[in-house]
């Protein structure tokens, strides 16, 4: 990470200066960082709880009865077979029974295993986020076998998200006698609210083959943000459905693995399959699904249309109004097509934060604008797609709704990619975006920016100048002004049940470990000037690029895909 640098020097040795000041951030480490190979937060709330997603967990337990010990294959990859079939793994069997299971990732024959799943954090304590997931022994651990993905969390503890169905085994005997066991689920992806290890589904209206749905946001009153499947566009899933229950019809599998087999091929081809809406769900105080309702699109599809399309609402605020994406149409004068627009839902209005984008954009840009968060003040915050000398680029913005007037803020540099991720009551403004010009591997780094002094800042010119931490992603930002923030710094390397590796000389090898931090704001802190030596501003470390980190985001992963199918 480079600095600000007060003086020009001949030589690399650094200048003293006289006393600095305190920065205005501190970084605090969370114990969440410890349980996975990498954390991401999505929201903190006013007490700081975090809501994180952690990848690829540790100590993940092996289903021993769902492994063929006889096979010849198997035996040969493990060093010592005999004892792992009695629950005695080494370290090198574990990594090469984990490679071995999440090989055949999707097999109704095999343990399924999670590549993300999600912790409440704090600084104190890190409580696992079961879902729908159950304990997998006595000793009360769990099977870690659903993908889940929280994204909200408000200020009564309860977390929005959503979730693989949970993965159970059914035994079943084919017609050639043979007994096999299936591992299935009742649906591909579900959106919930949880607190306290409770957990409330949040359904779609339309849930042939287990339906498809999605929370993102909710609010102080427990009302709920998402999208979800709301009409099939054939009644062929319907119809599946049906033959499920026929033995005759659905082959020689168990009802349970035919239904698990419908509800992949529905989340394999939502937009063919299905019209998709944003939805609204209330709850009550102790978490209780009281009513649904459907948002709408921003035109009218015409009858005979038999096009799927898409709206989705990703945050609320505690007005009521929601935030997201919806379809729409963009016309010039080589034709009409569908595109993606940031949109506000107030009541049964459906606000186009980009109404006229044929100034700022190819025809050929998919996404015009996203909005990504709303706060109580009904400052909405996103980004949009915008030409920059020559080329397009996604640049954050603010919507004041109470003046109609959209403003694109200054960031990095004129050519860099930033996007806006949450805005606070205080209209603080977190984000990142890209923060050098280089061609290949454009580095990026998280941002702060205050609306009403209109002051852009990266959050690594505010936390201390001798920080071990890159600031990659500024994720969410409390009323406390307190940000949840995923960062790049070394760490020792461990190996996947979290033990520490070591080289041949017992040492600790160093990694760049990618985990969810709190930044915490320091009481009269200064931002610092920092001097750097010449070496280190020609040879930056390595930060994260732009498009790994809409990889992980959240808010984007799910739309790109369902656009792009």
């Amino acid at each position: 990470m480079i600095k600000k640098k007060l003086a020009v020097a001949l030589s690399i040795a650094l200048l003293s200066i006289g006393p600095v000041e305190a920065a205005k951030y501190r970084v605090v480490e969370l114990d969440v960082a410890n349980v996975g190979e990498d954390s991401f937060p999505s929201a903190i709330n006013d007490d700081g709880e975090m809501s994180v997603n952690v990848a690829s967990p540790y100590n993940v337990p092996i289903d021993l009865d769902l492994l063929d010990f006889d096979s010849i294959a198997l035996n040969a990859l493990l060093t010592d077979p005999a004892a792992a079939s009695f629950g005695n793994i080494n370290e090198v069997d574990y990594e090469l029974l984990l490679g071995f299971i999440r090989d055949q990732s999707g097999s109704q024959l095999s343990q399924q295993i999670a590549s993300l799943i999600s912790y409440q954090a704090s600084e104190d304590e890190t409580n696992y986020i079961p879902v729908f997931d159950q304990e997998a022994s006595e000793d009360g651990d769990y099977t870690f076998s659903s993908n889940v993905t929280t994204r909200d969390i408000n200020n009564s503890d309860f977390t929005a998200g959503s979730s693989q169905g949970y993965y159970f085994k059914v035994d079943y005997q084919l017609d050639d006698g043979e007994d096999v066991t299936f591992v299935v689920n009742e649906f591909g992806r579900r959106g919930f609210v949880s607190r306290n290890g409770v957990t409330t589904e949040l359904p779609p209206p339309e849930d042939f083959a287990g339906g498809f749905s999605e929370a993102y946001g909710l609010n102080n009153s427990n009302q709920v943000v998402g999208f979800g499947t709301t009409e099939f566009l054939t009644d062929s899933f319907e119809l599946a459905e049906e033959n499920c229950e026929d033995e005759d019809l659905r082959g020689d599998v168990p009802y349970e693995s035919c239904i698990s087999s419908l509800a992949a091929t529905l989340t394999s081809n939502l937009t063919d399959a299905s019209q998709l809406r944003g939805l609204i769900w209330e709850l009550d105080d102790e978490g209780n699904l009281l009513d649904t309702t459907e948002l709408g699109i921003l035109f009218e599809p015409e009858a005979e249309d038999t096009s799927g399309y898409t709206s989705r609402a990703v945050a609320i605020n505690d007005n009521g109004i929601a935030v997201g994406v919806s379809n729409g149409e963009y016309t010039n004068a080589q034709g009409t097509v569908i595109r993606n627009y940031g949109v506000i839902f107030n009541g049964d209005e459906i606000i186009n934060l980009t109404p006229n984008p044929e100034e700022l954009v190819a025809l050929s840009t998919v996404n015009i604008s996203t909005a990504t968060d709303i706060n109580n003040n009904n400052l909405v915050v996103g980004y949009h797609a915008q030409r920059v000398n020559g080329f397009t680029r996604d640049k954050f913005f603010v919507y004041d709704m109470s003046l109609g007037e959209l403003e694109s803020p200054d960031d990095f540099f004129a050519g860099s990619r930033s996007v806006a991720l949450a805005v606070n009551n205080n209209n603080l403004v977190v984000g990142f975006g890209e923060v050098d010009a280089a061609i290949n591997g454009r580095r990026s780094e998280g941002f702060l920016y205050d609306h009403n002094t209109q002051e852009f800042n990266r959050i690594g010119d505010l936390i201390d100048c001798d920080s071990i931490y890159t600031i990659v992603q500024a994720n969410a930002i409390n009323d406390n002004d307190e940000i949840a923030a995923t960062a790049l710094y070394l760490q020792p390397a461990r190996d996947s049940r979290g033990e520490l590796i070591l080289d041949s000389g017992g040492n600790e090898i160093l990694v760049d470990k990618i985990a969810a931090v709190k930044l915490v704001p320091i009481e009269g802190g200064e931002i610092e000037t920092c001097e750097v030596p010449i070496e280190e501003i020609a040879r930056p470390r390595q930060g994260a690029s732009l498009g790994w980190l809409i990889m992980f985001s959240g808010l984007l992963l799910l739309w790109r895909r369902v656009v792009k199918r």
